[in-house]
């Protein structure tokens, strides 16, 4: 173990935070914020200079009458500035999406090592018994960006218009009843602030999945939408204006209203109507818009002057005027401009692999390395549901999945690729998460390519041809493509060199493919790609989003084709719009992992709910499928030295929402 490995103490202490949330939610019953003292909000200089030229209304006619109060990691912060940071354009939209997102319910850490639940733009929540029904209420006065009141009427044009009818894929959250059934969640207002939704099925995770998943638009908000901007843009409607539906369909080269509503396939909400990230226009809750389009560079946000958050001394949020995002397409570009001090604060596309050039380049740069927490281990992906039977068979096998494994020296790997800040480790919950099982972290971690050798030999492939690679028993050479992209995060792309020189190694012959990412989405999606890549990351609690174990996530393609059949056909509506879907056989260990999914999520009773997910992992355990290589390193997150309340120590993983964790409306730019 080295000293990099990510502290189990601090970790449990963090962990230990969100499992008390979710007990929150189970057992406490109301939850709500403590509202500042009315009057003296201060706002930022541009803003104020609106007010008294008279173009907007006062702060406090512009705040909720009980604005949500976030506390500075550090300090209270300074108005003014535009913070740089940098993208990839159109398909990497989740950097900025989660550096703005907006749910109902949000992770919140002024301490990086207690992180918690608590409410955003609603005031309060709560549940009956059995966790079937729950009750929410808006802030009195909140407001959309353009100033327009939010209130429950966007909340049931959200459910009428976008919910019922899938205009947008039903957030997996909210998609909870028995399999097979008509039964959807159903939806009542009770007032203009305050409104239940009933599950057909208790639905005990609904709370803790909140800080993970907006469960509505994408960035927020969560089960609503502005009604009186997005009602003109649906076309069966009688609220739909024509006028612009045309406009916008000639603008975006679109053929019908629906496509205002999706990018690559109908339900993604991504739109270049209904996605803030796309619209300018869009009314949102976000603390900055959108100013033009991810097409341009570079792409722009100005702070929301209704923004519905305060800090502590009653100072409106965020405190930040402008982000800009600049497009780069190689990561030696961003390495470059961190170098230079072009960039203000980045954690997204920063490999601890360059660890050490960020920090010989500090002064120069005149910036600091800060150091986050990784929750992932980076894997690689064998379809064991790919198309062609002959590769699904061999892939299946779990003695041949073993000697990829126990081909891999990851000591070697971390020294040579990571300069030793990685753990060698399989792919399994991190440790320090409340799933954590060293056995699992260490099946199949052993470096051995004498057994590797063996157990290829005992399947069938010891005959080898001219080249020394082996041969199949139908005579092809033993030979798979690995695919991916180069946009890996923390995963660097010399990684998948050195893993196919140790499968070259056992006589494998391995091909690779560099696809940019919007490309890799639509293999995997495709379900064809033989061997993928991507980290196992969300395996801090895991309960909250256990995709990766499942398989449904497209850039977790270990059983792509299995796993979207499993999900919509056996425990969804019935049936998928992925033509790649395919029925796993009889007794397939994968039908076991959804089978216990889908009884974890509406198990009521703790202790036995916890039990379930157990299983669900042991069948990882038993049969790894994902093939782990080294993992849990320090997240460098860049952070220019005048820019104030980053913190350092946060977990970053997905669950947790990476940078939105360390709350970016608190960030300030020292004058």
């Amino acid at each position: 173990m080295n000293n990099n490995k990510l502290s189990r103490r601090s970790f449990l202490k963090a962990i230990g935070a969100a499992a008390a949330a979710a007990v929150t939610a189970q057992h406490v019953n109301h939850v709500s914020a403590t509202p500042p003292s009315q009057g003296g909000y201060g706002e930022a200089p541009m803003l104020a200079e609106l007010v008294a030229s008279g173009d907007l209304p006062p702060v406090e006619q512009r705040l909720p009458v009980n604005p949500r109060v976030i506390t500075p990691t550090s300090e209270v912060g300074q108005y003014g500035g535009t913070l740089r940071r940098a993208f990839k354009g159109l398909s990497d939209r989740w950097g900025p999406v989660k550096l703005s997102e907006e749910g109902a319910i949000q992770w919140d850490a002024p301490d990086p090592e207690n992180p918690t639940l608590v409410v955003n733009y609603i005031s309060e929540w709560s549940q009956n018994d059995d966790a079937s029904q729950y009750t929410f209420k808006l802030r009195e006065g909140l407001k959309w960006s353009d100033g327009m009141p939010f209130t429950t009427a966007d909340v049931q044009f959200w459910y009428d218009k976008i919910f019922i009818p899938e205009l947008q894929t039903r957030p997996g959250p909210l998609a909870v009843g028995e399999p097979g059934s008509d039964d959807v969640m159903q939806l009542e207002v009770l007032d203009e602030l305050t409104w239940h939704v009933t599950f057909p099925v208790p639905h005990p995770l609904l709370i803790l999945r909140f800080g993970n998943d907006t469960m509505g638009q994408i960035g927020g908000p969560s089960m609503a939408a502005p009604k009186h901007y997005l009602e003109k843009y649906i076309g069966d409607a009688d609220t739909a204006d024509q006028a612009l539906i045309d406009a916008a369909m000639e603008e975006h080269d679109v053929a019908t209203w629906q496509e205002l509503w999706y990018e690559s396939g109908p339900g993604d909400a991504r739109g270049p109507i209904n996605f803030f990230f796309r619209n300018p226009d869009l009314p949102h809750i976000s603390p900055w818009s959108a100013v033009n389009s991810p097409l341009e560079d570079p792409w722009l946000m100005e702070r929301n002057p209704y923004y519905h958050a305060v800090d502590t001394e009653n100072n409106q949020l965020p405190y930040i005027d402008r982000i800009t995002h600049a497009f780069f397409e190689e990561n030696e570009t961003l390495n470059l401009w961190i170098a230079q001090g072009q960039i203000d604060m980045q954690q997204r596309h920063v490999s601890s692999a360059n660890f050490t050039f960020f920090k010989e380049n500090e002064a120069a740069g005149d910036y600091t390395v800060v150091q986050w927490k990784s929750a992932s281990t980076n894997a690689f992906h064998p379809n064991i549901s790919h198309p062609d039977p002959a590769i699904r068979e061999i892939f299946d096998q779990a003695e041949f999945r073993e000697a990829l494994s126990i081909a891999i020296n990851r000591e070697e790997l971390n020294e040579l690729v990571y300069n030793g800040l990685l753990e060698p480790r399989q792919a399994s919950p991190v440790s320090g998460s409340p799933n954590y099982d060293p056995d699992f972290e260490t099946r199949w971690a052993e470096f051995d390519p004498d057994r590797a050798n063996q157990l290829l030999d005992d399947l069938g492939y010891d005959q080898r041809d001219d080249d020394g690679y082996r041969l199949r028993p139908d005579g092809q050479r033993l030979s798979f493509t690995i695919t991916y992209t180069d946009v890996l995060g923390a995963m660097n792309p010399d990684e998948v060199l050195v893993v196919a020189s140790y499968w070259e190694a056992i006589g494998i012959q391995i091909n690779q493919q560099v696809l940019e990412r919007s490309l890799l989405e639509v293999r995997n999606q495709a379900g064809d790609i033989e061997i993928g890549v991507w980290l196992v990351d969300r395996s801090s609690v895991v309960m909250v989003d256990p995709r990766r174990y499942t398989g449904v996530l497209d850039d977790s393609p270990w059983a792509p084709n299995y796993a979207i059949y499993l999900a919509d056909v056996v425990y969804g509506d019935g049936t998928t719009d992925r033509g790649a879907a395919m029925e796993p056989p009889e007794g397939h260990p994968i039908r076991r992992i959804h089978e216990l999914w889908s009884q974890v999520q509406i198990e009521p009773d703790e202790a036995a709910r916890n039990a379930l997910f157990k299983e669900l992992l042991d069948v990882h355990k038993e049969h790894p499928y994902m093939i782990g290589t080294v993992g849990e390193d320090p997240a460098p997150v860049i952070v220019k030295n005048n820019i104030g309340n980053v913190g350092s120590g946060f977990i970053n993983d997905d669950t947790m929402r990476n940078v939105g964790l360390a709350r970016p409306k608190q960030f300030y730019i020292r004058s």
